[in-house]
């Protein structure tokens, strides 16, 4: 009986540092979260943050280039980067120690610099796709759409698909595939678009086809969430000019709704809700709430406007209020879903430039908003209609003249930053 005492008291205090055991609370398996929402079931966590933010436990700083968040599930973490000439899937330790490094092949290739240009708009080399896990595997989708799973504990390749070759013929928008993969039960579903199919299902264990959806144009870059609604499974994702409901079970196409910007530069994923869909992808383009009729055979648009204007910040609902960034003029938003209305707008965490309409990502646990701005402010901002409260701020002290545009993520007591090649890991609990 005493050693198992002690074994409570040192687990306690493991956590305590910033560990993590098994359960949902601190399980993050793939982009947007447990259920692509961008919310973390985590508790107890810190309300406020001392000067200088909360402490850093960690730091890895041999990522690679790219966008890619992190996975947190079996008790590993993973990302991806660009290291030389090849998209790498890393897998690290909880405790920052490398576990393995596997190539996705070619990486999004053209000189890796902050500002390259190409047919009049910014390449932004740098990986793209956050790695998914899923029973001991994990999917990762390279910029030109090698998807690829591994083995999570070895790093050993198990199978591959090019998207944009064979009968799949795939047509990627501007900036590459940048796609992280929907897990649903046996299947993988991914987006190739083109002119043949939006999105197909693939066997998650062996690559072989499941269903394939009607075409719907190029690909975007979102990556999808996954509903019931109406005794349906659903897939909620986005072509390059419209938003789509797709069968999740047979990958009927049930629903569309235009919602078209620059370059096809759909990035969000859809916010759902008891019916209602919200949709935003910056450049001066109006967001949109449109409701599904009982069939979800058609949507028709509640209310639009100019509000987030959020290019691909990410968007958070929470007791039917949307939060998430707008352009450079107006800052952080509070909405009201169903109406439209906006409650708060804030300054917040600031802005990089007037270039870059969406200027911060966000995140929620435990009743606290996670805002990083594309300068590497972090702040802690309450979840609430009545105002913006901000309880702590810090900046990351990463280097480097990309912007932050890979997500926060609150996993385990713990806050990821990613940057470049650098991952920071904080301990949030209280």
């Amino acid at each position: 009986m005493k050693s198992r005492r002690m074994a409570v008291v040192l687990l306690a205090a493991w956590v305590g540092l910033g560990g993590t055991v098994s359960g949902e609370g601190d399980l993050w398996p793939g982009f947007n979260g447990p259920h692509q929402d961008n919310k973390s079931a985590d508790k107890g966590l810190l309300k406020s943050w001392p000067a200088g933010g909360p402490r850093l436990l960690w730091r890895y700083g041999q990522c690679g280039i790219g966008y890619s968040t992190v996975t947190v599930a079996g008790n590993m973490i993973f990302t991806s980067g660009n290291i030389g000439n090849k998209t790498m899937v890393i897998a690290l330790t909880m405790e920052g120690r490398l576990a393995w490094q596997s190539p996705n092949q070619e990486a999004w290739t053209d000189p890796v610099a902050t500002a390259q240009w190409k047919d009049g708009h910014a390449t932004h080399p740098g990986a793209r796709s956050t790695p998914v896990y899923s029973d001991g595997m994990v999917y990762q989708m390279n910029g030109g759409g090698r998807l690829a799973a591994f083995d999570a504990k070895t790093g050993k390749e198990a199978w591959f698909l090019n998207l944009q070759g064979g009968e799949i013929g795939g047509a990627p928008g501007t900036w590459g595939y940048a796609e992280s993969v929907t897990i649903d039960g046996d299947k993988v579903i991914c987006t190739p678009g083109g002119s043949k199919t939006l999105c197909i299902a693939l066997d998650k264990k062996t690559g072989k086809g499941a269903w394939s959806s009607g075409s719907d144009g190029n690909a975007a870059f979102v990556s999808g969430a996954l509903v019931d609604w109406k005794g349906v499974r659903m897939l909620l994702t986005m072509s390059a000019n419209n938003a789509v409901g797709i069968d999740a079970r047979t990958g009927r196409l049930l629903w569309r709704f235009p919602h078209s910007t620059w370059y096809g530069a759909n990035v969000n994923t859809p916010v759902f809700n008891d019916g209602y869909v919200y949709l935003t992808s910056g450049y001066g383009t109006k967001d949109h709430v449109i409701k599904l009729n009982d069939s979800l055979s058609s949507a028709t648009e509640v209310w639009s406007g100019k509000h987030m204007d959020n290019m691909h910040g990410g968007v958070v609902l929470v007791d039917g209020y949307l939060y998430g960034s707008g352009d450079e003029v107006k800052g952080w938003h509070c909405i009201e879903m169903t109406t439209g209305k906006d409650m708060w707008t804030a300054e917040g965490v600031g802005k990089s430039d007037a270039y870059h309409s969406a200027y911060g990502s966000v995140t929620y646990a435990d009743g606290m908003l996670y805002c990083v701005s594309e300068t590497g402010i972090v702040a802690l901002v309450e979840a609430t209609s009545k105002g913006y409260r901000e309880t702590g701020r810090f900046k990351v002290p990463s280097e480097g003249k990309d912007p932050f545009w890979n997500h926060p993520v609150v996993a385990g007591g713990r806050l990821y930053i990613r940057h470049q090649s650098d991952l920071l890991v904080y301990s949030v609990k209280k």
